[in-house]
């Protein structure tokens, strides 16, 4: 429900597409009405997600550098309010009332901005270094193929957007469902608006969109291969996942019960945010997609290349992880050692210098499965510990010593 009071927002009850929409056109309206400050009530919001908030929150910023000032209230359930802070929202919609966030947990990466080529490179390396981190199994190429549909989504924003603010991403793996989702969202020249500019038979906004995700439709065919909507879309539609846009006057949505669906709104979003929902059960799937013009394409020179050019890999075990007591810290850096060792033969020296204790557990879940997945020659060829303490080193030996016993027990 929206409630308007004057230059007062007032939100309530689950926040979804229709809010949204709703929410966009109040704002637009307050602007038109000579306001130069709007206050978001969210006092008794009930449920929020990336989908909804990241276009709310990208609109408030870009209200912003027109000099019109968001301020934002939290919801009053202390868990919203949370991830409100949290996925950084409250920041980008109000950054003088609240402060970025650096909350990082194990499988989600907060609303990042980015405006420019650096930043956009970061942003990409720290999405990344999270999924080398949660999705355990997955190969060198099927990581570099969801590298490829990150780039290219977020790339389109500073190639084609004009954006003000620039872009908005956030990542989401939710582990229950064997889900990656990401939003990238900006408040710019719109894919129909970039696309009817040069294809002028593009009758309607609808047409656009739909014509967007079909293989080698661009803007300017000389620069552009026109794949990178394409490829997403296909990822997303290969491994049974969902994909939506919402640019200007359409909105165009995929789900395997429903198919693909393109639509008019009545409502403009002044800008786009693409929602890419992939399903991790079938890693293979993803190269599948990357088929253009009858050619597989495999993406080259990814952040696991990169990670692997050295001659030698150097990692600090204490940059590398935020405390050394859980499993589940220890499953997340142990997958990123696993894929790093299956992407190359390059030697891996771990310094744990500076940590003064690990738990059991921690040990057991890096080094004792690791052990025990690449062998005694594969462990010792391959990883090189140095700076470990004395108790450190008795636990990290004694997880192993026990990974040894459990494999060599089924052979007595």
């Amino acid at each position: 429900m929206l409630e308007s009071n004057q230059n007062n927002l007032k939100l309530s009850g689950a926040f979804d597409r229709d809010s949204l929409r709703r929410t966009l056109a109040a704002i637009h309206n307050l602007t038109k009405q000579g306001f130069t400050q709007i206050n978001l009530d969210l006092t008794d919001l009930t449920l929020a997600f990336a989908p909804q908030m990241m276009p709310l929150a990208a609109v408030c910023r870009a209200k912003m550098h027109e000099g019109i000032e968001t301020m934002l209230e939290l919801p009053s359930d202390s868990k919203l309010a949370r991830l409100f802070n949290n996925c950084n929202w409250s920041n980008i919609i109000d950054p003088r009332g609240h402060e970025e966030s650096h909350y990082r947990p194990h499988s989600h990466l907060p609303a990042l901005l980015y405006s420019d080529a650096d930043a956009h490179f970061k942003v990409v390396d720290q999405i990344m270094e999270l999924l080398l981190r949660q999705l355990e199994g997955f190969t060198r190429n099927q990581l570099a193929a969801l590298e490829w549909a990150i780039n290219e989504i977020t790339d389109n924003v500073l190639n084609h957007a004009n954006s003000p603010i620039g872009g908005i991403v956030q990542i989401s793996i939710i582990k229950k469902k064997r889900l990656l989702e990401f939003v990238v969202c900006d408040v710019g020249a719109s894919i129909p608006g970039t696309l009817r500019a040069a294809h002028t038979k593009l009758t309607s906004d609808s047409d656009a969109l739909d014509r967007a995700i079909r293989e080698g439709f661009t803007r300017n065919t000389t620069t552009n291969q026109g794949n990178g909507l394409f490829g997403s879309y296909r990822i997303a539609q290969l491994s049974k996942g969902s994909f939506f846009i919402y640019s200007r006057f359409a909105t165009l949505e995929y789900r395997e019960k429903n198919g693909l669906h393109v639509g008019k709104v009545d409502i403009p979003f002044p800008g786009t945010i693409v929602v890419c929902a992939i399903k991790l059960e079938n890693p293979r799937v993803l190269l599948d997609a990357l088929s253009f013009k009858g050619e597989q394409h495999t993406p080259g020179y990814s952040y696991v290349d990169r990670a692997t050019d050295a001659e030698v890999i150097r990692l600090r075990l204490k940059d590398e992880c935020r405390s050394f007591g859980s499993r589940e810290v220890g499953r997340g850096f142990r997958s990123k050692l696993a894929t790093l060792t299956h992407s190359s033969s390059t030697r891996i020296v771990l310094d744990i210098n500076d940590v003064p204790l690990v738990s059991s557990s921690f040990a057991d879940e890096v080094f004792g499965k690791l052990f025990a997945e690449l062998g005694a020659m594969g462990f010792m060829s391959r990883i090189q510990i140095v700076g470990a303490n004395q108790v450190v080193r008795q636990l990290i030996d004694r997880a192993i010593a026990q990974r040894m016993a459990a494999i060599a027990k089924p052979q007595e």
